[in-house]
């Protein structure tokens, strides 16, 4: 062994794959460039290598292993690795049971599992530390690099499996995310999985074609290794002023002249009914709207001055498209406001919602109380149709429901009702392999009540609940950093919650209410005097 077993460090794991190298490069070539800059444990998997071959390639490898100090595993074949010495072996659900390849190399050599199921972590810690040290978590998201690959289960999936081992006590069982993890997903990965206690996050993750096939692989490496050790994923620039001394009412003034200042551009992919009325709801707030399906001018669209992207799944744009969008904006750490409209009410929903929130990082998250329990999964009922539903839940219950989106996607989460509930899950941004969220759990998400009375006209007018949406995207569109993400969400839904009681109070019905709620937005919003808006803010 190369070193202590139980001191294996396996934050950058490469899996080696001889069909991708680029022209004037080797395998080993490769592999020592990735090692002389950051690779800390290599794994030779060379599925299609004739048994002579692959010893003749293995026994190379690990010279150059032996020469870094780093362990050198096997994927799948014991025999090479018994033959050659290894440091261990890595096998999947369908290769050789984990005893018998313990019982073959021995209790000092590392032995890895390929994981995806809670019941599998569940059989691991039955067997206990003396059968597997490490596992891959995936596949995370699709990858070219394997064959029958398991499907995909994002960030959320991860953190299942974390919980499971915190559940389990298996905390001698470190783990490396693999699957489809480039530089453009690595930091939201490690950003958004941890376990439910917040104890644990990733040890490591697996790489392939970014070294591998990369024509630099000693500056790919680098750059991987760089995104592991910066410990913090600001996916918008990060608030610079960690404690001021300004109020609320002071902290609301300066959010809306960044927006009067800045007008942004508001990129909706919504719903055909809320079209209209979200984009005169956008330029009552000074900013400007756009309602843009065209995958080709998404990145234009996010790099443009101060814009942002409200994501509303009411009408189903196409899902390409809109994974595209979502990729632009967190590019270039542009601000994603995003609503699953009905979330779970059908199966159809649940895939469609599901699969945007594993591909991307969102800014605030924004929901009825029907979509919010359910996303936390906290409902008791399925959902019907997209609406909110009417049924009383208890207020305690509702801000949990919402401290725990907040905590579980790493954003800003709203939850709408008669009372507004807003929670902050994202901790700065921290992240850090290893160690959790450092000391940080559920309990420690702040979380706000926002209150006016019930106003029950505004859920008898379509795209009410939308056009909040929209109005946050305008406040985080004028965003900077003097003023937090939290504040800036609290800001726009006092606004949104203040304007809709005045209306209501001036409308005649339904009809006149849309008019004068559009008219009391804009008059609120030009003023700029929260001192005098209705909504009153209570920390939950």
């Amino acid at each position: 062994m190369i070193c202590n077993k139980n001191a294996v460090d396996y934050s950058l794991y490469l899996v080696t794959d001889s069909s991708m190298l680029p022209p004037n490069t080797s395998l080993y070539s490769q592999i020592e460039a990735g090692l002389k800059n950051g690779v800390t444990v290599v794994q030779v998997r060379e599925k299609d290598s004739d048994t002579g071959a692959f010893i003749d390639e293995a026994v190379r490898i690990k010279e150059l292993c032996t020469k870094y100090q780093v362990p050198l595993m096997i994927n799948d074949r014991v025999d090479v690795a018994m033959a050659i010495d290894a440091d261990g072996v890595h096998v999947g659900q369908d290769d050789m049971p984990i005893p018998m390849v313990r019982k073959l190399l021995g209790p000092d050599k590392i032995i890895g599992w390929s994981v995806g199921k809670v019941e599998e972590v569940e059989t691991l810690a039955y067997w206990g530390p003396e059968m597997v040290d490490y596992i891959g978590v995936g596949t995370v998201f699709p990858t070219e690099t394997k064959k029958n690959t398991k499907i995909p289960m994002g960030p959320r999936g991860v953190a299942r499996i974390l919980t499971a081992l915190e559940d389990n006590k298996a905390e001698w069982c470190r783990t490396v995310a693999i699957g489809g993890l480039h530089p453009t997903n690595i930091e939201r990965v490690l950003y958004q999985s941890f376990s439910q206690n917040g104890k644990r996050s990733l040890d490591g993750i697996a790489v392939v074609s970014d070294i591998m096939a990369a024509p630099d692989a000693g500056a790919a490496t680098k750059r991987l290794q760089g995104l592991l050790k910066q410990n913090a994923y600001h996916f918008i620039p990060p608030c610079s002023v960690e404690k001021s001394d300004l109020s609320l009412h002071s902290k609301i003034k300066t959010v809306i002249s960044n927006v009067n200042d800045k007008a942004p551009l508001i990129h909706h992919i919504t719903n055909k009914v809320h079209q209209n009325f979200g984009a005169n709801v956008t330029l009552s707030l000074g900013s400007s709207p756009i309602m843009s399906e065209i995958e080709s001018e998404a990145q234009d669209l996010a790099e443009l001055p101060h814009a942002a992207l409200l994501l509303n799944t009411g009408s189903v744009a196409p899902v390409q498209m809109v994974k595209t969008a979502i990729a632009a904006y967190n590019k270039v750490k542009k601000p994603i406001v995003f609503d699953p409209v009905g979330y779970s009410a059908t199966e159809t929903r649940l895939l469609l919602n599901n699969t945007l929130l594993s591909h991307g990082q969102f800014t605030c998250i924004k929901g009825n109380i029907g979509e919010i329990l359910s996303l936390a999964n906290m409902s008791k009922n399925k959902m019907k149709g997209v609406d909110s539903g009417d049924h009383i839940v208890d207020k305690k219950y509702l801000a949990l429901a919402t401290k725990t989106v907040a905590y579980n996607f790493r954003t800003v989460a709203v939850c709408t009702g008669e009372d507004d509930f807003i929670a902050d899950g994202t901790f700065g941004g921290e992240y850090k392999l290893g160690h959790g969220l450092n000391k940080h759990s559920l309990d420690d998400v702040p979380c706000l009540r926002v209150e006016n009375g019930p106003i029950p006209i505004m859920g008898q007018i379509t795209a009410s609940g939308c056009s909040l949406g929209t109005t946050i995207a305008c406040f985080l569109g004028g965003y900077d950093s003097r003023i937090s993400v939290f504040e800036t969400v609290t800001a726009a839904v006092m606004l949104y919650k203040s304007a809709g009681f005045k209306a209501a109070s001036l409308c005649q019905g339904t009809a006149s209410f849309q008019v004068h709620l559009v008219d009391t937005l804009y008059n609120l919003f030009q003023e700029n005097s929260p001192e005098t808006w209705t909504a009153k803010v209570s920390v939950v």
